[in-house]
């Protein structure tokens, strides 16, 4: 397999980051020069381009290098998504082992609701969303919460794309405009939950809850799906408070505080 093309620069000075992340403290510039194996002044330029970005700083006396605040920032952000994504995967264990259905787990990504876990129920429901793969945001229940509670800002783009290039869209069978699709963005926030009835995919039923993070923020989307009639959509049916109350615990779990 050929070896794909990258940027050396951006290399020598993550090697320079990693050298300071295993040294037990501050390293001088000549100890940092020896451990990444370059020359002390090709190290300076790479040291001096790493403090602007913040990843590392220069302080005390003699001028020792040390991790700055941007590579905490980075270290914290990667530990938090371990975690989350930890806990996820116990939060959609539980569902499967409560409830025998298909659970999924979908983020936001760059190209909008993206899946990134996915188990199989009992009987498998046949559908197109496989991890890694994108979901529309005003068809499916993922896009329709993420529509709901991030910042319009990021989600309105997607929306009026979609609108834009046509076709269905529909709300528990019923189909909707522009407006009705703001109305369903009303309910959603006010029920934090979005069922679907064949509205993606004609026979697959889905219910959809949020999960919040400690800043208050939607930071994945949990859903349980089956054939027409394996899940009773009603609020108080037992799979939709299944799902809530997991949804929930996770949340809490990251640091949310949710009112009733």
């Amino acid at each position: 397999m050929k070896r794909q093309q990258g940027v050396q620069g951006v290399e020598i000075g993550l090697r320079l980051a990693f050298a300071l992340a295993h040294a037990p403290g501050p390293m001088a510039l000549k100890e940092l020069a020896k451990a990444a194996k370059l020359p002390p002044s090709k190290t300076h330029r790479y040291l001096v381009s790493l403090c602007r970005a913040g990843i590392v700083r220069q302080d005390g006396p003699n001028g020792r290098y040390d991790l700055g605040t941007g590579a905490l920032e980075l270290g914290l952000a990667a530990q938090r998504r371990l975690d989350e994504f930890r806990l996820a995967d116990q939060a959609i264990a539980e569902l499967w082992e409560e409830t025998g259905l298909t659970v999924g787990l979908v983020v936001w990504g760059d190209n909008g609701p993206t899946v990134v876990r996915r188990k199989e129920g009992a009987h498998p429901v046949t559908v197109s969303t496989r991890v890694g793969s994108n979901m529309s945001v005003i068809r499916t229940n993922a896009g329709r919460l993420f529509a709901a509670f991030l910042p319009k800002a990021l989600t309105e783009p997607f929306v009026a794309a979609e609108f834009k290039q046509g076709g269905p869209v529909l709300d528990m069978g019923r189909p909707i405009d522009r407006a009705g699709f703001e109305q369903v963005l009303a309910r959603v926030r006010e029920q934090r939950l979005c069922r679907n009835r064949g509205d993606t995919v004609a026979g697959i039923d889905a219910v959809s809850a949020p999960v919040f993070d400690q800043e208050g923020a939607i930071v994945m989307v949990l859903s349980i799906m089956g054939a027409r009639g394996a899940i009773e959509l009603a609020l108080d049916s037992p799979p939709v408070k299944r799902l809530v109350r997991v949804c929930n615990d996770l949340s809490s779990k990251l640091g949310a505080r949710l009112t009733p």
